[in-house]
């Protein structure tokens, strides 16, 4: 805890007990215990005093000369300064008696727990001073990290505050101090002190990663899970993701050690601790294209839909990037043709690919069922047409005969 920070506070009993300053108030100042002996606590400022400075040699003491000795009333405080009066003198040791008691107490005690009668008054509400600095929105994750704890020691230092914590419900960086230009020195330094920070942030992340590779590479030899894969130079975009997100996620994943893109040879290396983990990131990252060739060429319009509905909606669910359906004019064709099928070339994850083949062949299946009901309709309705045609065709023979034989008979 820094010593600009500490302070005396006077207890019930009228001894003074050692404290570290942690807020301060219009009224009050918030202190903390060593070894927390007692709970984080409010007092008053005419309880709380400065330590006397330390004497440049060490004192000499008389008889009956007031003084403060350092001691307790019990195993269960912590030691504080208590008033006494010097008795008697044996040379580095002192009887005292103590001051405020309701029976007398006296006890020998060593030259080093005693110090002078302190004359510090009490502190007032301009002993400290109280300010807050806002933290830009990046780098308040930072701030709050455990590892930024000794990030603001410098500023600290050149505004000669006391203390500087970021306190993160509010995004701003509290700051104590004795001194009142520390708020016009943090005014003029405060800019480049965020760019300082975002700097490190910057550094520090970088040397993480690069830990976390060397970790990997350790593993590699000893119990670890590493597989690389390639993807197709012109798909490599979508693989990386916008500013490197998809690696940056797959490096979220638990149990991911490092995931590493060799650009080289549009290469990915997957490190974990287990293979699921490495499975997992791999699915994320593995963008390639893959031909389905079971759509009948009679069949491309329905499966496309009116105005791509039904090809749309497939390329939603699945989660592929695209689709590429390439005609009988395809003028360069990316794949063999399988005769009388049109290939669906889909581009995306292999999961997301898997998802769209699925989806396809559903719907290519219920194309079929429909066309092979219609087909039965159609040729139900034919035989009901020829056995419709035939049977007129005899009504009108009789008919014809019956009419000439009543002309015969008239």
């Amino acid at each position: 805890m820094n010593e600009k920070l500490l302070v005396e506070v006077q207890g019930e009993n009228g001894a003074y007990y050692k404290a570290f300053v942690t807020d301060v108030s219009e009224e009050e100042i918030q202190l903390s215990f060593e070894k927390n002996w007692q709970p984080e606590s409010r007092f008053p400022f005419a309880r709380v005093r400065l330590p006397p400075p330390a004497p440049g040699t060490p004192p000499q003491f008389e008889q009956e000369q007031e003084i403060e000795v350092f001691s307790r009333a019990s195993d269960q405080e912590s030691c504080g300064w208590w008033r006494a009066i010097v008795k008697m003198i044996k040379g580095d040791f002192h009887v005292v008696e103590y001051l405020g008691w309701e029976t007398t107490y006296t006890e020998i005690v060593p030259s080093d727990r005693l110090r002078p009668k302190s004359t510090e008054p009490p502190i007032t509400a301009t002993t400290f001073f109280k300010f807050n600095l806002a933290v830009p929105q990046e780098l308040q994750e930072f701030c709050a990290d455990e590892k930024a704890t000794d990030i603001h020691s410098e500023f600290m230092k050149a505004i000669d505050a006391c203390h500087v914590k970021y306190q993160e419900d509010k995004g701003v960086l509290v700051v104590i101090s004795r001194a009142e230009n520390s708020q016009k020195r943090a005014g003029m330094l405060q800019d480049m002190h965020y760019r300082n920070i975002s700097q490190r942030l910057v550094l520090l992340r970088r040397t993480e990663e690069a830990a976390k590779y060397l970790e990997a590479t350790k593993l590699q030899t000893s119990n670890g899970y590493t597989e690389e894969f390639t993807v197709m130079e012109d798909l490599m975009g979508l693989a990386i993701g916008a500013h490197g997100a998809n690696i940056q996620q797959a490096r979220k994943i638990e149990g991911i050690i490092n995931v590493e893109l060799i650009e080289d040879t549009c290469t990915f290396k997957v490190v974990g601790e287990s293979k699921e983990a490495v499975a997992r990131a791999r699915l994320m990252l593995e963008y390639s294209e893959a031909a389905n060739q079971v759509v009948p060429r009679n069949l491309v319009g329905k499966v496309i839909g009116k105005n791509g509905r039904f090809i749309q909606e497939i390329v939603d669910k699945s989660g592929v990037v695209r689709v590429k359906i390439e005609g009988d004019n395809e003028p360069a064709p990316s794949v063999p043709r399988q005769e009388g099928n049109v290939p669906f070339i889909f581009v995306g994850t292999k999961d997301a690919i898997e998802n769209a083949n699925l989806l396809l062949e559903y719907h290519l299946s219920h194309l079929k069922q429909v066309e092979q009901l219609r087909a039965e309709k159609l040729e139900i309705d034919q035989q009901l047409r020829t056995y419709q045609h035939s049977g007129q065709r005899e009504g009108q023979g009789g008919t014809f005969e019956i009419e000439s034989s009543r002309g015969q008979g008239g």
